[in-house]
This record gives C-alpha cells, structure tokens and sequence, in this order.
C-alpha cells in the first residue's frame, strides 16, 4: 500500500508541474538620443514606449561557432511587435512570425548579445506616417558581459539586468525619393530602460490539482504511520 500511494502522490506532482511557456513579452520605454534632429515624422519623437512578443520554442541555426562563441538566428520567432512614440505615431503587429532572432553568447571575452531584427513592416501598419513611406525595419538590441548568457539558445523568460550594457531600440525609414519632409533614407535611436520581461503563457497548479496532490501526500503520511504501527506490532 506505502508503494502506491507514492506513486499516487509522484503522479499528482507531474500533472500539477506547470507547462512550459511558449510566449516571452519584453516591455520597455526610451529615449530618443538625438531628441532635437529634425525628422520625416514632422513632429518631435522623443520617447518611445512599447512590447515585443517571442516564441521561445522557435528552432535555430547556426551562424557563428568558434572557439570564441556560438551564435544562432532563430527565424521568425518574433510575433507581436506594438510601439508608441506619442503625436499619435506608433505601431501594432499581431501573430505574423516576422522578425528573426540572434543569440550570441561569447565564451570568456567579449559581449554576449540578445538582438530582435528584420522587423519589417509597410507603411500601412503605422500611424502616423510621412507620405511616400516604402517600409520600416526595426531592431531592438541587448548587450551583456560575456557571462550574461550560458547558452547560444534562445532564452525563455530572462533576467534583463544581466544585459544593461547597452539596450537599444533603432529603426530605419525607407521612402520614395523626392519624398517631404526631406529625406529618403532615415534612421532613429532609442536608449531602453524600464526592461520588463514576462512569461505569458505560465501556470500555476488548478485547485483541484492542488488538492488532489494535497489528499496524495496525506496518503503517503497515513501509509507511512500504518507501516510503522505494523512493524510494532511484529
């Protein structure tokens, strides 16, 4: 009886375990490096506030494998991407799987880099935008020392304050040419702070589960006193 009621209580514990996450939001705000330049916006863009979503089960490749790091891309990997930067200007993609990802972790020197890029997207998908907009490309990067990261692989819900060195957000303007406000080509720079990261899809044992491995353990608590009366007794 103590030998089933063990594996009662065993079994209980695997299905009250919490799955693994397949979603990972990283949230931020920034600042404008060069607030004062002019833009192709027409108005001043000197914060940005906003989110991106991972899938963190998303399959890599290599591109870099030495003796000095390892660093993988993991192709569309990105799926949400929202961001604000005030004057009614921003953006909102929602389950595209368009971005890519690289993990760098350099082995005994260097930085270790966490980098979401080919983030591309028409004009269509922001507000806001100048006339004759072909497309945005935007990149958010995270620089660590070289011990920020353990593995080329792609992290699931991470500590941001191993990076910290240098946590930036750009994007790139591309227009048709002859296009005002002036500029065919432009490109803007964010310093991140505020790095939030979180685990949507995380869970917590149901109730029931709760319960039933509560009965479990007292299972194994009444075996356990019945198996020591019983050897008392003998």
């Amino acid at each position: 009886m103590r030998y089933l009621l063990c594996s009662a209580a065993l079994t209980l514990v695997t299905l009250a375990a919490p799955a693994h996450a397949d979603r990972i939001k990283v949230s931020f705000t920034g600042t404008n490096s060069s607030p004062d330049r002019a833009n192709v916006f027409g108005t001043a863009i000197p914060t940005v506030t906003g989110y991106l979503i991972y899938d963190d089960t998303r399959a890599g490749t290599p591109f870099v494998v030495n003796d000095s790091r390892s660093a993988f891309n993991y192709s569309g990997a990105v799926t949400d991407l929202s961001l604000d930067f005030g004057s009614g200007i921003g953006t909102l993609v929602e389950d595209r799987n368009f971005g890519s990802i690289q993990v760098s972790d350099q082995y005994s020197f260097g930085r270790d880099r966490l980098s979401f890029n080919n983030m591309n997207i028409g004009p269509s998908l922001i507000t806001g935008e100048p006339a004759g907009t072909n497309s945005y490309n935007f990149t958010l990067g995270l620089s660590g020392p070289f011990d920020a990261l353990s593995s080329s692989d792609l992290p699931g819900a991470f500590d941001p304050d191993i990076f910290g060195l240098q946590d930036q957000l750009s994007f790139f303007v591309s227009r048709q040419s002859g296009s005002q406000p002036t500029g065919v080509a432009v490109s803007f720079n964010y310093n991140l702070s505020n790095i939030t990261v979180e685990n949507l899809d995380a869970q917590v044992p149901e109730p029931a589960a709760l319960a039933l491995f509560g009965l479990g353990l007292g299972g194994l608590g009444v075996g356990s006193i019945a198996a020591r009366r019983k050897a008392a007794r003998s």
